[in-house]
């Protein structure tokens, strides 16, 4: 071992030296002789034949020891309990469920109207309803003579409306009843012969009765995008009979179709209306006997529609089989325009349509309750209509509507008295009488017709209603326009004084009417005379002037369910005739109490 460390002693001491050396000799001069040139080489690449396998590193899971430490904390915060807000508006109003009013009045007239529903069901509403309005009182004739005019007004209706996702459903089933007398008889005093209790060679006296019990089924489609197609219908149904004798069944049925195509959306109208009336005097056969027709209708048109405007344009056919007459086909435009040039401000509209209109026995005797109980009446064409005119507001107060159109009219019904001898008198030359029951005539004729309507709310207590209609004709062969006014005018206004009294008034104004009696000598005619070829001699036409009429009411609640009113119908005092011989009742009041539950 001594011998070994002897050697690394030596060893260190000689290395030592070295380096003393070196550090002295500061400058380096060597001669270095490249002998061949440099020349780099690189190693020949080898593909990695192997595939490259991931190697995954191991995890271990961490272990984790806890626990804790639980403890009640305590704090001097208290939470108050939130309070419900107050509405200040007007809370809604509970919805009962019917209405009774019940009252009297002069020329003993009692009153009844109830109405009935029920909303409880989210989907259905069920309702009823039921009015009755009579009078046995007598009326003073421009004659002199008085007589008595009662008359009896019933209705009575079930409904019911049913609400799907997409369509609601409408179910009603209604009974009318109207009573009344032939009563009238024009200018003069009645002749004794037409007063005999025996006498049938007049309806004077005669009762009459109109009851008509009928259902109607609506489907409504409710789809609110314009981009789904809808389908609808309307189907009504009514039954007629007059105490005289007479009977109808009508059906109507309309398909109501519409389906957008493109930027327009097409539409259609179509269905069919059938009419049997029985037991009239039929005009074609000249015999009394049934008449029965069966109306076929189509109404198709495109509608387009913008932010601005929308325009529609389309035709209606109208195809009727009657039994008795030869096969009828009407066509007619059916064209609307409407623009907006100032939205919610002013919207002007005009356009051109027709229409055929099926004079059903039912719907002239509601027009005419004293025409003849066997009548049968020609359809009315109206050709043409050309309409047009603009809407909208003077303020947010005030609505306005200015309009005009202009009609041509086929086979218009225009009513008149007929004038006979009385066939059983022995006196030379035989007295004439006049009939209380009014005939039928027709004639063509262009109809203008100017309207005017303001709506005006002044106050939520206070609005008023005013709207007129001027009129001219041109007929084709009669010198008038028998029993159609010049014009026609009303005022509305309605006035609530405090919470518990309202106030209201109607105001009716109804221009010059002149109406018709010809000499036709009906009992020695087999037939009805064709009036067209009458000499103007046997015309007699009478003035009816301007009409005015002023109805006012007033209401006053008690309780927010019972509340008394009273109504006072011609307040104007002025005893009109609505048909040559047949005047209104005079000044008469109602009065009672509704109570609403």
């Amino acid at each position: 071992m001594n011998k070994t460390v002897s050697i690394y002693i030596f060893l260190i001491f000689i290395f030592s030296g070295l380096v003393s050396t070196a550090q002295r000799d500061t400058s380096l001069t060597q001669e270095v002789e490249v002998v061949k040139a440099y020349k780099p080489s690189v190693s020949d690449a080898y593909k990695i034949n192997d595939i490259p396998v991931i190697k995954q590193e191991e995890h271990q899971k961490p272990v984790f020891d806890y626990n804790i430490f639980s403890q009640p904390i305590f704090s001097t915060f208290s939470v108050n309990t939130l309070q419900a807000a107050k509405i200040t508006g007007k809370p809604k109003e509970e919805v009962g469920f019917g209405l009774l009013k019940m009252g009297f009045g002069n020329y003993s007239k009692p009153f009844v109207d109830f109405y009935f529903n029920n909303t409880e069901s989210k989907n259905t509403i069920f309702g009823l309803r039921y009015k009755h309005l009579s009078s046995h009182g007598k009326v003073k004739l421009e004659g002199g003579d008085k007589v008595d005019a009662p008359f009896s007004e019933n209705f009575a209706e079930m409904f019911m409306k049913r609400y799907f996702r997409k369509y609601f459903l409408r179910l009603s089933a209604s009974f009318d009843r109207d009573a009344f007398r032939y009563y009238g008889y024009p200018e003069e005093p009645i002749p004794n012969f037409l007063l005999d209790e025996k006498s049938n060679i007049s309806y004077l006296g005669t009762k009459q009765a109109f009851s008509k019990g009928g259902v109607s089924l609506s489907l409504v489609n409710t789809t609110k995008s314009k981009y789904d197609p809808k389908i609808g219908f309307d189907f009504d149904y009514h039954y007629f009979g007059a105490k005289t004798g007479q009977r109808e069944h009508f059906a109507q049925l309309v398909a109501h179709i519409s389906k957008p195509v493109k930027n327009t959306i097409v539409v259609l109208d179509a269905g069919a209306t059938f009419v049997r009336d029985e037991k009239i005097f039929n005009r074609t056969t000249n015999i009394e006997g049934n008449r029965q027709q069966v109306m076929l209708f189509a109404k198709p048109a495109f509608f387009v529609k913008n932010d601005w405007a929308n325009f529609k344009a389309g035709a209606n056919a109208f195809v009727v089989l009657d039994n008795d007459e030869d096969f009828v086909l009407k066509l007619t435009p059916n064209v609307l325009l409407n623009l907006t040039p100032l939205e919610g401000i002013l919207n002007i509209f005009g356009g051109i349509d027709g229409n055929l209109n099926i004079n059903s026995y039912s719907k002239i005797a509601y027009e005419n309750p004293f025409v003849d109980p066997k009548h049968d009446v020609k359809n009315t064409f109206h050709q043409f209509r050309f309409f047009g005119g603009f809407d909208g507001k003077f303020s947010s107060k005030t609505n306005f509507k200015i309009a005009a159109d202009y009609s041509i009219i086929k086979s218009q019904p225009f009513y008149f008295l007929e004038e006979s001898f009385y066939p059983l008198s022995s006196m030379v030359p035989a007295p004439t009488f006049i009939e209380n029951d009014f005939s039928v005539m027709y004639d063509d004729l262009n109809k203008l017709k100017f309207n005017a309507e303001i709506y005006h709310t002044a106050t939520d207590n206070f609005n008023l209603l005013l709207s007129g209609n001027y009129y001219v004709y041109e007929m084709e062969t009669q010198a008038e326009a028998w029993n159609m006014p010049q014009f026609d005018a009303k005022l509305s206004l309605a006035f609530k004084v405090t919470d518990q009294l309202e106030l209201s008034t109607d105001v009716f104004l109804i221009g010059k009417k002149t109406r018709l009696v010809i000499e036709t000598d009906r009992f020695n005619s087999p037939i009805p005379i064709d009036i067209t070829t009458l000499d103007d001699a046997f015309f007699k036409s009478y003035t009816l002037d301007t009409t005015f009429d002023m109805n006012a009411g007033a209401t006053y609640h008690f309780t927010s369910s019972l509340s008394a009113f009273a109504q006072l119908n011609n307040f104007g005092f002025q005893s009109y005739e609505r048909w040559l011989g047949y005047p209104v009742q005079s000044l008469n009041f109602l009065g009672g109490i509704s109570y609403s539950f």
